[in-house]
């Protein structure tokens, strides 16, 4: 008996967070699928029309008024969020859900420089990837000024 409950309730869990993955047909613009080989093709930090497509779509909610076309954006990755990473190695990744099958869920922080800020680091915009540690503004502006 216990057995039969630990099945049923193992595969009530399964399905419950199954649920939860959106399928990728249903929710993204065939326009940015179509240029899904354009995306990461390259490590330079400027983002092409195809990135910007991406990034802006993903991340409606959290960039308001703010649009990635042509701008410069810094990426970062590890549990500290201090290892500095490629745009192509962020897109390579975000392919690879949609390829899957699976709705692509930018997980990390974004941060927005204002104009001081992005003449002192070259950048518009960062993006730390699966961070555990939140970074301020402050601590990603000071990071990129040592890399520069």
């Amino acid at each position: 008996m216990k057995q039969l409950f630990l099945t049923l309730y193992l595969s009530i869990i399964f399905n419950i967070s199954i649920m939860g993955q959106e399928k990728i047909a249903e929710n993204i613009p065939k326009d940015i699928l179509d240029c899904l080989t354009e995306m990461g093709k390259d490590t330079v930090s400027a983002l092409n029309v195809c990135e910007s497509k991406f990034l802006n779509f993903c991340f409606q909610k959290e960039k308001g008024t703010f649009d990635f076309l042509g701008k410069k954006m810094a990426f970062f990755r590890g549990n500290t969020g201090t290892i500095k990473s490629t745009k192509k190695e962020y897109f390579d990744v975000e392919k690879q859900l949609i390829h899957k099958g699976f709705y692509p869920s930018p997980g990390g922080q974004l941060i927005f420089l204002n104009e001081d800020e992005s003449k002192k680091t070259g950048y518009d915009v960062v993006f730390i990837a699966y961070n555990k540690r939140f970074l301020t503004k402050k601590d990603v502006v000071k990071q990129l000024e040592k890399k520069r």
